[in-house]
């Protein structure tokens, strides 16, 4: 809007035209909520707009398409109608625009000629210092066994709100406030702008105690009983001027318990604090064992930039919660220990290998082998799941050779450049970067590790390593999981380590779950290798 000083006229009117907009800035800051069916499959998506001297900016969030804090591209508000963008991986922006009404956005979502219905609800702005009182270990009754009490957990989630999680079937979804003490499940608006579907409720009795009550429509109330299982603390670690939000889960008994620091996979997942794995958690707490789980940085409530941090980056944030528990005194100093999954496995070793305040490393679907044999192994294990021959795979394995160049220097990005319009009507095409454009984040998040050598930092790994992967991993494929061990157990042997756990659970997926499980059941054995080991290394003297 262009500025106008010369008559007075001009001015009156500019104030008129600004009235209903600064309204609808007023009204539309802050989070929203809800979902859409882009690409046929409901997801979940967060949108938090904020108001600045230049206008309005913002970020999304949509685990499913790794989107984690994206920045908006564009946002513009007219009126009632909102129309934001934020950036793809191929280059096609993805577009949400609709009309505000009563506190709901509604309209449509876009990539490109795809397009999709878009519906966003108007998070409450609450005191959250509140949550501390809400935040507790609680049980419901069984609705499949008569008698029979299930474990509930109400944590603090990776984008500042609540979390509820199932710790018996691991499902989990954020608890988002419409008031100080009522909250609405995260499930209950991604089809639809329904909060009022499914809610839980926390007032205080007379006693000053929490009253807890959760209504789902169509069944009868539920009124859960909180117990003392756990306690929780919201915290913040610090690396140099990077601060991450964390959350330490302990057991509530007496003494210095053992800990795991867990590091979380790749791209902007913050898998910590959001994540399916809060049974994995609760089998480590129930055992006396604490875990520290932190958003990564860059996403939910965390500074920094993953998108800008190498490895060594990511692993200094790791052991930036080592050192935060070193200095609890409900924790075992010597017995504080790191676990990683998928990319985070990565990580983990390079913590170890610099840092004696790390007892212990757990490696989980993923490890031991660079990123560029990382990334080949996922598009080979997508390649395959698409019938493509093995020879269509050959030379897309070779194209990627050319990729990786790109990122190496200024030649190998023309030579790779030169060679996608012979390669663009392949049917691998898809698998590869060609798509991506040269200004893309990628290319820059790649300059950062593709130089990283798992297998030297490995080599100075000198304390005990259980290593676990699923032969049915979707994201990899058996020679790789083969190749991943071989480096791990040739690398740990080269620096002496003898101390060393491999496990490959038959048809377990990425997340050690049963291949194909809707309900997300973890692959026998896992929970009980897991607790075991652990028991056995952090039980032991010193």
């Amino acid at each position: 809007m262009k500025r106008l000083s010369m008559m007075g006229v001009f001015a009156l009117l500019l104030a008129a035209f600004c009235v209903p907009l600064c309204k609808a800035q007023e009204s539309i800051e802050g989070d929203w909520v809800g979902g859409t069916n882009l690409f046929n499959n409901p997801v979940f998506i967060h949108v938090r707009l904020t108001s600045n001297s230049s206008g309005i900016s913002g970020l999304a969030n949509v685990q499913p398409w790794k989107v984690g804090n994206r920045p908006l591209s564009v946002v513009k508000v007219e009126g009632k109608r909102v129309h934001f963008e934020f950036p793809s991986v191929i280059g096609i922006p993805y577009v949400g625009e609709g009309e505000l009404k009563d506190g709901v956005i509604q309209g449509k979502m876009s990539r490109g000629n795809t397009q999709g219905t878009l519906h966003l609800i108007h998070v409450a702005k609450v005191d959250r210092k509140l949550f501390d009182s809400y935040v507790g270990a609680y049980e419901l009754p069984d609705p499949k066994q008569a008698g029979r009490k299930t474990l509930h957990l109400v944590t603090y989630g990776a984008l500042g709100f609540l979390r509820w999680v199932n710790l018996e079937t691991g499902e989990t979804t954020a608890l988002y406030p419409m008031s100080n003490h009522k909250f609405f499940f995260g499930f209950s608006v991604v089809q639809k702008p329904s909060p009022d579907f499914a809610t839980w409720t926390f007032e205080k009795g007379e006693q000053g105690e929490i009253v807890s009550t959760v209504r789902v429509q169509g069944q009868p109330d539920q009124h859960p009983t909180r117990t003392n299982f756990y306690k929780q603390e919201q915290v913040t670690l610090r690396n140099g001027v990077v601060t991450l939000a964390a959350t330490l889960l302990a057991p509530a008994t007496a003494g210095k318990h053992p800990a795991v620091v867990y590091i979380p996979g790749s791209g902007g997942d913050y898998t910590s604090r959001d994540s399916s794995l809060f049974r994995e958690y609760h089998q480590l707490i129930s055992n006396g064992i604490a875990v520290l789980i932190y958003d990564k940085r860059g996403t939910g409530a965390s500074s920094g930039d993953w998108q800008r941090s190498s490895f060594e980056d990511l692993g200094r944030d790791a052991l930036a919660g080592v050192a935060f528990l070193k200095t609890r005194k409900d924790i075992n100093p010597t017995k504080i220990g790191v676990w990683g999954f998928s990319q985070g496995a990565t990580i983990a070793p390079f913590a170890a290998s610099v840092s004696k305040d790390v007892a212990f490393v757990i490696m989980m679907s993923g490890g031991g082998i660079s990123s560029k044999e990382a990334e080949k192994a996922q598009q080979v294990a997508a390649m395959r799941a698409r019938n493509l021959s093995e020879e269509e795979i050959k030379d897309a394995l070779a194209f990627m050779e050319l990729q990786f160049d790109a990122v190496r220097s200024p030649a190998g990005m023309e030579k790779f450049q030169a060679a996608i319009p012979g390669a663009r009507d392949k049917r691998w095409f898809q698998h590869t970067w060609g798509g991506t454009p040269k200004d893309h984040w990628l290319w820059g998040w790649w300059h950062f590790v593709i130089n990283h050598d798992p297998a030297t930092v490995l080599e100075k790994v000198k304390v005990p390593v259980l290593a676990m992967w699923g032969s049915g991993d979707p994201l990899t494929v058996p020679e790789y999981i083969n190749e991943m061990v071989a480096k791990i157990e040739g690398s740990l042997k080269r620096g002496g380590n003898k101390d060393l756990t491999i496990k490959i659970f038959p048809e377990a997926d990425h997340g050690l779950n049963v291949k194909g499980s809707n309900e997300q059941v973890p692959t026998p054995g896992f929970h009980d290798l897991l607790v075991g080991w652990l028991r056995q290394r952090v039980t032991s003297k010193n």
